[in-house]
């Protein structure tokens, strides 16, 4: 396994897969990156990897999540207008159905972890009182 550090991008490339910083995914996948934060802090985003205490992404990764998202309103990504863009350039990009896809995932996750969460209080008050 070789990696080495791109001065323009600060991709981290492996033999066949590139690694990209939550920065990078964000506008890979033309989003907030604070949406990003959240996703992964919910555990609902594309999959991460760890190198160094760093969280980092596999562009494929990112690419599946995205047709993930797309899929799951009926949308898919055939050389219509949500092509995938070069990967060479990185540049600030808002894909707006992404960001209210992400968004959704993000809300659906909140109600869940909401109602788990007084789910749990409920039991501990009611094992407390009885």
């Amino acid at each position: 396994m070789t990696s080495f550090q791109d001065d323009m991008t600060g991709l981290i490339r492996f033999p066949r897969k590139t690694i990209l910083s939550p920065v990078e995914a964000s506008q890979y996948l033309g989003i907030n990156k604070y949406l990003l934060f959240v996703m992964r802090v919910l555990r609902c985003g594309p999959k991460t990897i760890s190198i160094n205490r760093e969280t980092l992404y596999k562009e494929d990764e990112l690419g599946a999540f995205r047709l993930v998202l797309m899929e799951s309103v009926g949308i898919c990504e055939n050389n219509g207008l949500y092509r995938e863009k070069d990967k060479r350039t990185f540049r600030e990009f808002h894909d707006p159905l992404i960001s209210l896809l992400s968004r959704n995932v993000i809300k659906r996750r909140m109600v869940l972890v909401t109602l788990w969460c007084m789910v749990l209080f409920g039991l501990s008050i009611n094992l407390i009182l009885f």
